[in-house]
């Protein structure tokens, strides 16, 4: 079979193709049959009732309990820019470089970073997200710094 062959059955299979039997008169007949039967819906028992109670009151615990731990974990610490800013800086405000090799990349990217955010904070000086990535910023550093003590 070569390939105009093939292209011209696979034109031939975008026809419609009728259904040997209509479906329709089925379904009809099998709903008509269903709506004339006579629905017997069963009592619930009291236990029943009770564990359902229970089962909804323990879902909206949870629910509760989930929100507050939402609320709880994304609460944001009220402090100024400034002061984020201030405490942000590098004694002297020059870019701290340290001795080791492995660490100077790091020390370089963290100290570019922290200048980003502190013109960003300039612009926008009442954003919880930048005054909490400074902070972030700030932290790494200093743990940059403990880590160059450590390593002596």
């Amino acid at each position: 079979m070569n390939e105009f062959e093939w292209l011209r059955q696979m034109r031939d299979l975008n026809q419609p193709v009728a259904p040997r039997n209509d479906l329709w008169t089925r379904i009809d007949a099998k709903l008509d049959d269903a709506s004339s039967r006579e629905v017997i819906t069963p009592t619930q028992t009291p236990r029943a009732r009770h564990r359902r109670a229970w089962a909804m009151a323990a879902s909206m615990a949870a629910v509760v309990v989930l929100a507050a731990g939402i609320v709880w974990h994304m609460r944001v610490v009220p402090q100024s820019a400034t002061s984020v800013a201030t405490n942000a800086t590098a004694p002297n405000n020059e870019p701290w470089k340290p001795n080791d090799p492995r660490l100077a990349g790091a020390a370089l990217q963290l100290d570019a970073t922290r200048m980003e955010l502190q013109q960003a904070l300039e612009q926008a000086p009442n954003s919880p997200a930048l005054q909490r990535l400074l902070q972030r910023t700030t932290a790494q550093q200093n743990q940059l710094r403990e880590l160059e003590k450590q390593a002596g």
